[in-house]
C-alpha cells in the first residue's frame, strides 16, 4: 500500500486575502498550490510552518477552513512567522497515524526569533511516539536541522539540532525521513542517516546558495511524498 502526503509550506497568508506581500497575493499562490496538490490525490496534507504571516486570528480560520473542506487529515507545525497557540487551536496535535505511517510534527518555533529550537519537551514527546510507534515514522519540522547551502538561511537554522541527532539515530528502525520548510526552496540530503527533505514555498522562491537574502524566479510548488512498505520516496511539482 502507499501513502501519499502533500507537504505544503511557507504559506505566508495575511488577515485579508487579497493583500499583496512581496508583489505577490499570497492567498492566491496558496489556492492554485493547494488546487495542484489536491490533483494528485493525496491521502493527508502536511502545513509545515509560516502559514499566517501577520499571525491573524482571521488568517488561521479562513486557512483551517479551507483545507477542511478537502476532507483529508491534516498536519500543522508553527514556523517562526507564526502563532503556535493558533495552530493548536484550529489544526490540534501534531501527529497522523495513517494506515502505513505515522507522521510526527514538531514545534521548533522560538518566541520573536527567526531561529528554531526545540527544547526538551518537543524532544521528549518525538522519544515517546518514536518508541510507541508499531509502523514507519516520518518526522516533520519547520526549521532544516542542517546547513542548506545559503549563508543567511542557515544563519536561522536548529539550534539544537545535535540533540535532534541523537534521537533519530536512538530510533533508526522507526524513522524513514524528516521533512521540513522554512528555506523557500527544494533541498535533499540526509540527517542522522536518514533522508531530509526541504519544500519549495507556496509563495516567493528564496535563491539556493545566496550568502545574502536574496529570492528566485522559480515558481511556487509543494513537494508529495510517497511511502510504501516502509521507504520514502517524493518529488517536487511546481505551478505552470
Amino acid at each position: 500500500m502507499t501513502v501519499k502526503l502533500a507537504q505544503l509550506s511557507d504559506l505566508h497568508l495575511l488577515a485579508d486575502p487579497a493583500a499583496i506581500r512581496w508583489d505577490l497575493c499570497p492567498q492566491a499562490l496558496f489556492d492554485q498550490v493547494l488546487e495542484l496538490a489536491l490533483a494528485q490525490q493525496p491521502d493527508a496534507l502536511l502545513l509545515t510552518g509560516d502559514l499566517v504571516h501577520d499571525e491573524s486570528p482571521a488568517g488561521y480560520q479562513r486557512l483551517a477552513a479551507q483545507v477542511a473542506a478537502t476532507g483529508l487529515p491534516v498536519l500543522a507545525i508553527p514556523g517562526n512567522h507564526d502563532d503556535p497557540a493558533q495552530i493548536r487551536e484550529h489544526f490540534g496535535e501534531a501527529l497522523l497515524r495513517l494506515d502505513g505511517v505515522t507522521v510526527i510534527g514538531l514545534d521548533s518555533h522560538i518566541h520573536g526569533s527567526d531561529c528554531g529550537f526545540l527544547g526538551s519537551d518537543q524532544l521528549q514527546h518525538l522519544e515517546q511516539q518514536l518508541s510507541a510507534s508499531q509502523q514507519p515514522c516520518l518526522v516533520v519540522l519547520h526549521h532544516p536541522p542542517m546547513k542548506v547551502g545559503s549563508q543567511w538561511i542557515d544563519e536561522l537554522g536548529l539550534a539544537d539540532a545535535n540533540d535532534l541527532q541523537r534521537c533519530i539515530l536512538a530510533h533508526a528502525d522507526k524513522v524513514i525521513g524528516l521533512l521540513s520548510g522554512h528555506v523557500h526552496q527544494d533541498f535533499s540530503s540526509e540527517f542522522a542517516g536518514k533522508p531530509l527533505l526541504t519544500c519549495p514555498s507556496s509563495n516567493r522562491q528564496f535563491a539556493p546558495g545566496a550568502r545574502d537574502f536574496a529570492t528566485d524566479n522559480k515558481a511556487a510548488g509543494f513537494r508529495l511524498c510517497e511511502i510504501k512498505n516502509g521507504t520514502l520516496s517524493s518529488a517536487v511539482l511546481r505551478l505552470s
